[in-house]
């Protein structure tokens, strides 16, 4: 009733560049705007969506939704390397037959630059069966699609799966990225994030550290050679009325009374 009636939306928080603090891209969140209850995030109702079968048809929509608002804004904001969305895959996505079908229609309505639409999955969801979620990663990147692990550092994958899997970028997860530990685990946090960090460069993938709360966070992190980075430091999920008026170019007048400043 919520698709029927577009009362799902998404909103899109700010991944930014950390080497020049530019935006980089933005993560679609999914929101239901409940006529009783105001607006809900998808934690709220995203379990209920999955044991109904539900998330298959709102993962479609936001897929669709994400990729056309990034269609419009690459047009909007042609820069190099292209902006780039990320949009989560849940369990019952990845593991049905007819997700590639619906990437394959998703991509053909909407114009986006190759490998700017990431689809993101966890690092524990592709363990759930890791030969055939390599399978289709494979053909999802074959079609055009951007893949990004999720929970980097956290889940159970050995090395030999993770250098199967296609992936061309990796989030390292808040625990790694906020400095809480006390006591031996302080000391050892630093050297595992920068072997992640490190581990990811050598298979060729681009680093994000995600849930930063502080600017000292974002600093330690760029120090530590992590391209891009997302959280409340560098805003909250946002409409794309407020994303379109972040990246928007500026005129240009404006831009000449700049440059004469």
């Amino acid at each position: 009733e919520a698709l029927d009636k577009d009362q799902i939306s998404v909103r899109y928080q700010p991944i930014v560049r950390l080497g020049d603090r530019a935006i980089g891209g933005f993560e679609a969140y999914m929101r239901w705007n409940h006529p009783r209850l105001g607006e809900l995030a998808a934690s709220e109702f995203i379990l209920l969506a999955e044991e109904t079968g539900l998330i298959l048809d709102l993962g479609l929509h936001v897929l669709d939704r994400a990729a056309r608002q990034l269609g419009q804004w690459q047009k909007m904001l042609r820069v190099d390397p292209p902006l780039f969305m990320h949009v989560n895959v849940s369990s019952r996505q990845l593991l049905r037959h007819d997700l590639i079908q619906d990437l394959k229609s998703v991509l053909a309505r909407n114009t986006v630059a190759p490998g700017s639409l990431k689809l993101e999955v966890t690092e524990s969801l592709v363990m759930e069966n890791p030969e055939y979620a390599a399978v289709v990663l494979g053909r999802m990147r074959e079609l055009g699609a951007g893949l990004c692990l999720d929970d980097f550092g956290t889940g159970y994958s050995s090395l030999a799966y993770l250098q199967r899997f296609p992936f061309d970028s990796v989030k390292i997860d808040p625990r790694f990225v906020r400095d809480t530990a006390k006591g031996p685990a302080r000391a050892a946090r630093p050297v595992i994030v920068g072997a992640l960090i490190d581990l990811a460069h050598d298979l060729g993938m681009d680093v994000m550290a995600e849930g930063l709360e502080k600017e000292t966070e974002a600093a330690e992190m760029a120090r530590f050679g992590c391209e891009y980075a997302q959280g409340v430091v560098f805003g909250e999920p946002l409409t794309a009325e407020e994303c379109r008026a972040l990246i928007e170019p500026a005129p240009v007048e404006t831009r000449k009374k700049r440059s004469a400043g």
